[in-house]
């Protein structure tokens, strides 16, 4: 027969030319009336192009058949065809199969577990011990042999599904069997057999329950009697946990790799006491004490299933018995109907986020599944028949027993059928693990006539009214759903529900604001090998969503999940930090927008999770502490401690928690720019003095007093000098400090334990002691770095200096930059009373009443410009809001500049703060209210900058970026919100930039 293209294209063929040619083709292999049943089976298909290109790929195999044989092959292939893509390019491969097919004595009926298990085994007998690869060759084979069978009495002979989900499990058991048995043979060659025998395989899920689809993984679990050794052999001996082990991964082994000829099954073995976490075997003492000391309600549900596919069924049956109490419960307990009403949270929430899946979306597979072992769970301890692993026994029983009605159980036995029925349908196309309904208009067509349906809407009718009566069945079984308990996340659900592909699991994440979602999946991964938390076996439920959400609202989601990975991974018991953050919603979000907010104060956290206590505990709220009550505190805590290195010890702890404290309560909102600042300054000021009163006591026992001709002690001073000096520290700041011993330093010790010093070698060792408590690193971190180069000829001269030294350093060598150095002088720690008159009659002086030279402005204007040349680093991809243009040092330089100027007629403009002598410059008329309210808006946000940045990073991070991610997160930080933030961002800082370059250049180059 001649097909011509034009008759072609008026049946509907899309590309008629290449039809007719593949149906010439056909016929001169086959003959013509073979290819006219296949043009006329393709006429009436949603896809005729399709299924003649498919008959065409497996033309190898049909060629040279008998008539009868090829007239039986082409009543049952045209609809396996349009059923599934997959089964013409495994006929392409394997041409043997179709007439393998066709003398087929079994495809009208169900083949039993002992021809498959025979089979199997007849299947892979000559593979060696040694061979593997033979082995997996063999079992793929056989797998791929049989599936075509099952799949024609699907497609074609429309099998009841009971039936197609026991062969499918069968064929499962028999290849698992095979597996383990050359196994087996393998290790006992190596090792010899152990001591005390007996290992099996429990069936879980769907296998347990002999209900496998056609691309299910397989749930196992491994067991093995007891501990011992084996007997040994050519590799020598191992202890059975060895042994059992590589027994296990063998199994696995064979089952999972794919090869050439495609592979056998998916292992989970998730299942298995702790999970991810858990060994991969366990004995069946351990396994025992695992479930009697933490068997959960999931895990109850679970072992409903289990049952022996291989091995020692005796050892499987030891098992269950003894777990009977565990999972059949004689009591309706409050504690199961909870465990319930959790577990159908998590479905509640899986089908939220799975609308289009006919397993886990409303309605679907799972929720039919999880009806009845609901109501099995909660009356099987008193009625033993209802003990069921199969889903559909499990509920005819139930009705029997009065549990369910006759028509809800029709109702829900027919749902189900039709449900697993497109399921199958949906993983033969493509043998592929997927139960989401197709988007496109062709692949619904094509679905839905596969399944007998003259079109997708016919289908979708019948589809919606099944769900509804499953959805209704299952929403009255335990009442409120959790689809109106927890947030609306629908994404986050999908994330993180394990039987969703990682690339769906990665696209939910992305979605939901995750920038990196592959890093954030392995987060989730990680979390889930975390005993006890909500994240494991797969982490779906209430609990695991609730947490994630709030991790997903912080500022940066990818940074909040890592660290509260970190954190969970970092604690030996953490179940019971995991109950405080579950139980109180105020403290979990307090630490996740930590976590989001500041990599700094999240890796102190880190470093020491026990702060979390003072977290929960509200310690953190305070926003505000005087400098005398951070005395006070600390004080009492170091009086807790009898000698000084426990004392230095318990600083850093009190430190971490203080800039703990300050850094929320300045990420919430609560605590100015200036109110930051002088926290952070306060508790660096009471840490000194602390430091400075250990370092003193430690040389009065080594040296005695440093005391004068009159008998009096001479003092030291430690002089803060910029930001501490300002009362305006960062979070990252060094400390600047000047030591002034007051007398002339060459008078004697009184003598102590190992003998006398000058006091200027008492006070140098003072000083030397003072720094290196500040800067020893302890367990819990140092303290502080000290900056000492502000003193007398900087990094050449002595580190303590009298005062006699400091006033003729400064009125003989000093630079200029010096002098506006002495600008920030404070007492910090010390004899205040000597520093009282060293102020008075050495720093004011030496600042303010000297007169000034008169290319002051220029030389301080030199020095700026040399800074932001050669120290700010500003181009097109950073800037730097300290030391670029327009940046915080235009701001100091230029209220330090009018300070020189004017400090001597006005003493209201001489404070060491930036804004405090903003404010007494414009008061006295120094400085116009519009040029010091740019510099102060400006040094106000300018720091807020700073300080964010230096939260955002566990650096001292100088540099802004100016484009991409990292300034968009920077801007959020900052609260400007918005489509773009960080464009905005970055337009406000520019303008507040060149705003205070205008005053500055006003005030430092007109003057010049």
């Amino acid at each position: 027969m001649t097909w011509t293209e034009e008759s072609l294209r008026a049946e509907g063929f899309e590309n008629p030319k290449r039809a007719a040619k593949e149906l010439s083709g056909l016929a001169a292999t086959l003959g013509g009336p073979a290819a006219e049943r296949i043009h006329e089976a393709a006429k009436r298909s949603s896809e005729p192009d399709e299924l003649i290109a498919a008959f065409d790929r497996s033309r190898e195999g049909l060629q040279g058949l008998s008539e009868p044989t090829l007239s039986r092959l082409l009543d049952w292939l045209p609809a396996l065809f349009h059923t599934s893509t997959f089964a013409p390019r495994l006929l392409a491969t394997r041409p043997a199969l179709p007439r393998w097919l066709a003398g087929s004595r079994t495809l009208t009926r169900e083949k039993t577990k002992e021809q498959y298990r025979c089979e199997a085994l007849a299947a892979t007998r000559r593979a060696l011990p040694t061979d593997a690869e033979g082995l997996q060759r063999r079992l793929r084979r056989y797998k791929y042999r049989e599936f075509l069978r099952i799949m024609v009495r699907d497609a074609a002979l429309r099998a009841p599904m009971e039936e197609l989900g026991r062969e499918q499990s069968a064929l499962a058991e028999a290849l698992i069997g095979a597996a383990l048995a050359w196994a087996e043979r393998s290790l006992g060659a190596k090792y010899g057999t152990p001591d005390t025998p007996g290992f099996c395989i429990l069936g879980m899920g769907k296998l347990g329950g002999e209900d496998l689809n056609f691309s299910s993984d397989v749930d196992l679990i491994y067991l093995y009697r007891a501990d011992g050794h084996t007997t040994g052999g050519t590799a020598g001996a191992l202890p059975n946990v060895q042994y059992f082990t590589r027994l296990g991964e063998a199994v696995t082994q064979a089952l999972t790799k794919v090869t050439a000829e495609g592979f056998c099954y998916r292992v989970d073995l998730n299942l298995r006491p702790q999970g991810r976490a858990g060994a991969m075997v366990l004995s069946l003492p351990a396994s025992l004490a695992y479930y009697e000391t933490f068997g959960r309600m999931w895990e109850r549900a679970a072992l409903l299933k289990a049952r022996a596919v291989a091995g020692d069924a005796t050892l499987a049956e030891e098992l269950l018995s003894e777990l009977g109490p565990f999972i059949w419960r004689r009591s309706l307990d409050l504690s199961a109907v909870d465990g319930l009403r959790d577990m159908k949270a998590r479905i509640d929430l899986r089908g939220k986020a799975s609308a289009d899946d006919v397993k886990l979306g409303p309605g679907g597979i799972r929720e039919v599944e999880f009806f009845v072992n609901a109501l099995q769970l909660l009356q099987g301890g008193k009625d033993r028949t209802l003990r069921e692993p199969r889903t559909m026994r499990a509920l005819r029983k139930l009705e029997r027993a009065g549990f369910v009605s006759g028509p809800d159980a029709d109702a829900l036995e027919e749902a189900y059928a039709f449900l697993r029925r497109v399921e199958n349908r949906l993983q033969m196309l493509e043998e592929r693990q997927t139960q989401a309904l197709p988007t496109g208009e062709r692949e619904r067509r094509r679905l839905a006539t596969s399944l007998g349906y003259p079109d997708w809407d016919a289908f979708h009718a019948e589809l919606e009214r099944h769900r509804r009566f499953v959805l209704g069945a299952f929403n009255t079984l335990l009442g409120q759903t959790a689809r109106d308990e927890v947030p609306d996340e629908p994404l986050l659900a999908l994330a993180l529900d394990p039987d969703v592909s990682p690339e769906e699991r990665q696209a939910a994440l992305e979605k939901r604001g995750f920038e990196h979602p592959e890093r954030a999946l392995g987060e989730l991964e990680r979390l889930a090998r975390v005993p006890h938390s909500p994240f494991v076996d797969g982490g779906s439920g209430v609990k695991a969503v609730r947490l994630l959400s709030e991790l997903a609202q912080t500022p940066d989601p990818d940074q909040a999940l890592l660290h509260f990975s970190d954190f969970l991974s970092r604690l030996h018991q953490p179940e019971g930090y995991l109950a405080l953050l579950t139980s109180m919603p105020r403290a979990s979000r307090r630490l996740f927008n930590l976590f989001g907010q500041s990599d700094y104060l999240s890796r102190i956290f880190l470093r020491h999770p026990e702060l979390l206590d003072a977290l929960v505990q509200a310690q953190l709220d305070e926003a505000l502490k005087s400098p005398e009550r951070l005395r006070q505190e600390l004080g009492a805590r170091l009086g807790r401690h009898t000698d000084a290195e426990a004392k230095h010890a318990a600083m850093p702890r009190f430190k971490n928690e203080e800039l703990l404290r300050i850094g929320l309560n300045d990420i919430s909102g609560d605590l100015s720019v200036p109110e930051v600042a002088e926290q952070l300054t306060a508790v660096a000021d009471a840490i000194l003095d602390e430091c400075l009163f250990l370092a003193l006591q430690e040389q009065r026992e080594r040296y005695g007093q440093p005391l004068d001709a009159n008998g009096q002690r001479e003092g030291l001073v430690v002089i803060a000098m910029g930001k501490l000096g300002g009362y305006e520290l960062g979070y990252h700041s060094d400390l600047d400090l000047i030591f002034v011993y007051s007398g002339n330093g060459q008078g004697e010790t009184s003598g102590g334990h190992r003998g006398t010093l000058t006091h200027h070698e008492y006070f140098a060792k003072t000083v030397q002691r003072l720094m290196t408590l500040l800067q020893v690193q302890l367990r819990e971190g140092h303290l502080y770095k000290i900056d000492a180069r502000l003193r007398p000829s900087g990094n050449q001269g002595a580190l303590v200096v009298s005062q006699d030294t400091l006033r003729e350093h400064h009125q003989k060598r000093a630079q200029p930059w010096e002098r506006q150095a002495l600008i920030k002088a404070r007492p910090a720690a010390g004899d205040a009373t000597r520093f009282q008159a060293l102020r008075e009659t050495v720093l004011a002086p030496l600042v303010y009443e000297r007169p000034l030279p008169p290319d002051t402005a220029a030389e301080i204007d030199r020095l700026r410009t040399r800074m932001e040349r050669e120290l700010a680093q500003e181009n097109a991809q950073q800037l730097n809001p300290k030391l670029g243009q327009g940046g915080l040092v235009d701001v100091e330089f230029t209220v330090q500049y009018l300070q020189l100027v004017h400090g001597r007629e006005h003493p209201r403009v001489r404070s060491t703060n930036t804004l405090a002598a903003l404010e007494g410059l414009q008061a006295e008329g120094c400085l116009s209210p519009e040029d010091a309210e740019t510099l102060r808006q400006g040094y106000l946000f300018l720091r807020r900058v700073e300080n964010r940045l230096r939260l955002l990073h566990a650096s001292s991070l100088a540099h802004m970026p100016t484009s991409g991610r990292p300034l968009a997160q920077l801007a959020r930080r900052l609260g400007v919100l918005g489509t773009e933030p960080g464009e905005t961002f970055l337009a406000h800082y520019r303008a507040c930039a060149v705003r205070v370059r205008d005053v500055y250049a006003r005030v430092l180059r007109a003057s010049r």
